[in-house]
């Protein structure tokens, strides 16, 4: 996937990527398999995230959603780090990367800006919809991604 982080917001309006498109045309092909077409975090973790949409909708359904997504790539060898730092025998390493994708992209939603994960885990566990895996198995994954994206520059990352 082409790195498109330093084009203008103006710029990839006019040209939007994949996840962008995905997270547009939510309305008219259903949350879930738009979050399923989200550029690098497709598969389980944009099933998810295309399940939130369809549940909470506003921000979780635009194209913003795709743009918070782009970057997950760059971010996982932190997250595979942190999870085996953190080994659980009960979750793999793929169900924690769902839970660390949701919790990412959940940092960069800017209704949550300045919220504690406490605040808005309510949301996430309203849009969760994975029929293999309940929430409170990924839940220490998906508040990890959440603190980490959830400063106010995410540049330092």
């Amino acid at each position: 996937m082409a790195d498109r982080t330093d084009f203008s917001d103006e710029a990839r309006d006019k040209n939007p990527g994949i996840g962008e498109q995905a997270g547009e045309g939510v309305g008219g092909i259903g949350g879930t398999l738009a979050g399923a077409a989200i550029g690098s975090v497709g598969g389980p973790i944009g099933a998810v995230i295309g399940g939130i949409a369809g549940a909470l909708g506003g921000w979780w359904a635009g194209e913003k959603v795709g743009r918070a997504a782009e970057d997950f790539g760059d971010h996982e060898p932190y997250y595979r780090t942190h999870y085996d730092a953190n080994n659980s025998s009960t979750v793999d390493w793929n169900t924690a990367r769902t839970g660390y994708g949701l919790g990412h992209v959940a940092g960069r939603n800017p209704t949550y800006r300045g919220r504690s994960y406490d605040d808005i885990e309510a949301d996430l566990r309203k849009g969760w919809k994975d029929r293999d895996r309940d929430f409170d198995s990924v839940r220490p994954y998906v508040r990890h991604g959440y603190e980490r994206t959830s400063k106010s520059d995410w540049s330092d990352l």
